[in-house]
């Protein structure tokens, strides 16, 4: 009515005639405000004007795409129009006129497309329920069976039998399950490896000598051999495998061009909507009114960018990179693909696109692994940073988790094979020097490297610790085997076990303290050479107790009493010179500087073997080696046949409480850190075997000046 108005001016509707009088409200009394009606229906009009032209383009665009869609049915109506004729014409067919060619328009060619796929994927699903670890294989949607059966693996060099599979051909990929012998419930096979289906190229195999119905399948860079279980399977393996192959690249190649396709229409759209825009009479409209009205708004998809040439191209470098062993710049690639993949909106090229990617990164992943991995065929001259290469590339590839294991599998191997190549040769204390220094020096190597290359990867730390341990276990038992022999001595086992303790606390450069483990692992034989040195003590105490008649030393030169005292001073009795009678005899008897000598000796051997789990074990020891000595002489005071050698026996008495006791307790103290718990109450005898009282030591601490 306004459009009307508006273009004959002096046009007045019928069913305004009656109202305008009635038009002066109250609030329209002032004349300014009747003059606002003029612009107000002006505005009203160029707003409807705009509605309306983009209501026509709405309507436009949908019509547009209306006619694309029969003009699509009416070729189809076209190509099947003959044969509809033929039905109908049949003389054995009842249907009439026209219904062969209804019935089939209207089937829709998309929907029996997805259900042939819907029925490919749930028989796809039904048999890999039998197979372990593969539910990565349906993460694919498009993916479906084609082709499936057993074979058995042969050895390429000499055709032998290696073990039962069960080959599943799909559209787009081959994949291998090993057969389980100790199968439970439906889980038949185990999940092997799943090759990508452009590059797998199948090869027939004459048949020769016991070699039946065989043949290769050639997959970059390895081939792999297999026999079907008849002629018939054989062929049909390899016409299925040429034929699949064949319908995946017409398949790439039409979705290419689909997408093309797409993009050309998508850019005509585009030019069309621009020029549509220039040509708009109205101009722009404001955002508020676009934003305002859901039913005129268009969502426009965004274009998708053309395929770069670089990324086309990417997995034949990648496989060139891989083959050359050009790695680094193969992760390089990689990282390039993936962060194109992230920018770009999905869509099925790019999809497949990124299939072909990931396949080449778990073929890098392989083979970098297959450069940590230990066979015998494989040299071990590599040192740590070829280890370290592969293990930074795994750990960039995010595979954190094999590369720790392969990494500590390679050390381990290296460590075992250095041990191996380690001769017993001459004493036990030069072997365990070399096993000691080639085990742990190995082992903070292995510590430095793996801080390299996992800096920020923590959870790799507790696989290390864990590495650790079992190695310490095995050097536990190579270090038993030859330490804690029949023949070997308490000084020899003592030696050995510190070489060991000392070379384990330098793990703790790296952060690493075994010293408990191997000190578990050794203790039981420990206690045992500490009880066994103390048991024979105890029976050497009692020998020379039989033959002791209690005679002074006498010597026949200055020059050998000149010696005696150094001897005795090497020991840690430094006052030997106030037990000197004359000019060549001593007043002390065999018998007590025999036991001097061993028991300091003994004294040295157990504190190298002073460990928080040995300290009781050694202070029983040493406490119950003196009161055997004590024993007798209290014994030799009692016996009426000593009676003219008492003097002689409280002067020895003296000798071991006041000299040789002392030295013990000050040793002890200082390799301890505390005084020993038990030796100071020995003391207590002096009264009994001296008849003398004297202040009775306290050893509370290490002091250098004691002598």
């Amino acid at each position: 009515m306004i459009l009307l108005k508006k273009q004959v001016p002096n046009f007045t509707p019928r069913c305004y005639k009656g109202f305008l009088p009635y038009l002066d409200f109250p609030f329209l009394e002032n004349r300014k405000q009747k003059q606002t009606f003029p612009t107000i229906s002006e505005d009203t009009a160029s707003k409807l004007h705009k509605k309306l032209y983009r209501v026509f383009i709405f309507l436009i665009r949908c019509t547009c795409k209306n006619i694309n869609s029969e003009a699509v049915r009416a070729s189809l109506l076209l190509l099947l129009s003959p044969l509809a004729t033929l039905i109908d014409a049949s003389f054995f067919s009842e249907r009439g006129p026209g219904s062969a060619a209804t019935e089939i328009i209207e089937i829709n060619p998309q929907e029996l497309k997805e259900k042939r796929e819907k029925e490919h994927r749930k028989k796809l699903t039904g048999l890999l329920e039998k197979i372990e670890g593969c539910s990565h294989v349906m993460e694919v949607e498009e993916r479906y069976l084609v082709f499936d059966g057993d074979l058995v693996e042969l050895n390429q060099d000499d055709y032998s039998a290696m073990q039962r599979v069960h080959a599943y051909l799909l559209n787009d990929a081959l994949m291998i399950a090993a057969w389980l012998s100790d199968r439970r419930g439906p889980v038949r096979y185990r999940f092997e490896v799943l090759y990508g289906l452009d590059q797998v190229l199948p090869v027939n195999i004459k048949d020769r000598g016991t070699t039946k119905n065989a043949f290769k399948v050639l997959i970059f860079p390895d081939t792999r051999v297999f026999m079907a279980p008849n002629p018939k399977a054989k062929q049909d393996w390899l016409d299925e495998i040429e034929r699949t192959k064949a319908n995946k690249v017409a398949a790439d190649k039409k979705k290419t061009e689909r997408v093309h396709t797409q993009q050309k229409e998508r850019q005509l759209s585009l030019t069309k909507e621009e020029s549509l825009e220039i040509n708009n009479p109205f101009g722009a409209e404001d955002e508020e009114d676009e934003n305002s009205n859901p039913f005129l708004e268009v969502s426009n998809e965004p274009a998708v960018p053309e395929t770069p040439e670089w990324l086309t191209e990417l997995p034949e470098e990648l496989d060139q990179a891989i083959a050359q062993r050009n790695f680094e710049d193969a992760v390089s690639l990689i990282d390039q693909g993936r962060e194109y993949f992230d920018s770009v909106p999905k869509t099925p090229s790019i999809t497949e696109m990124r299939r072909l990617l990931e396949t080449r990164v778990r073929h890098l992943v392989e083979v970098l692994q297959a450069e940590l991995r230990v066979s015998p065929t494989k040299s071990l001259q590599g040192g740590p940073k070829a280890a370290r290469r592969a293990t930074t590339l795994l750990v960039h590839l995010n595979k954190s988790t094999q590369a720790c294991e392969l990494f500590l599998g390679h050390r381990g191997a290296i460590l075992k094979s250095g041990l191996k190549r380690l001769r017993l040769e001459g004493k036990t204390v030069v072997y365990v020097r070399q096993l000691c220094s080639i085990f742990f020096h190995n082992l903070l190597e292995t510590g430095r490297e793996f801080s390299k290359a996992f800096p920020a990867n923590r959870n790799c730390t507790s696989a290390f610790v864990v590495w650790a341990h079992s190695e310490v276990h095995n050097f536990a038992s190579m270090f038993s085997r030859h330490v804690f022999a029949i023949q070997s001595s308490l000084t020899t086992v003592a030696e050995c076990i510190s070489h060991a303790d000392h070379h384990c606390q330098q793990l703790s450069e790296i952060g690493l303290d075994l010293r408990f483990s191997l000190h578990t692992l050794l203790l039981k034989d420990v206690d045992k050479w500490i009880r066994d040195g103390r048991d024979k003590m105890i029976e050497a105490v009692k020998l020379r107790a039989q033959e002791d008649t209690w005679k002074v030393l006498k010597y026949d030169s200055r020059e050998q009493l000149a010696k005696f005292i150094d001897d005795m001073n090497d020991i840690g009795l430094a006052n030997i010179e106030t037990y000197i009678i004359d000019d060549l005899s001593v007043g002390l008897t065999n018998n007590s500087v025999q036991f001097s000598r061993a028991i300091l000796a003994y004294l040295e051997d157990v504190i190298r073997l002073f460990w928080p789990e040995t300290e009781n074990q050694i202070n029983d020891s040493l406490t119950s080696i003196f009161k055997a000595q004590l024993r007798h002489c209290q014994a030799s005071l009692n016996e009426p046949l000593f009676k003219k050698e008492v003097a002689v026996i409280r002067r020895n008495s003296g000798f071991l409480l006041d000299s040789v006791l002392t030295v013990a307790e000050h040793r002890y103290a200082e390799a301890a850190g505390h005084a020993h718990p038990t030796l100071q109450k020995l003391h207590s005898h002096r009264t009994s075997l001296t008849s003398d009282t004297l202040n009775i030591p306290t050893i509370s601490k290490y002091e250098s000046n004691f002598l």
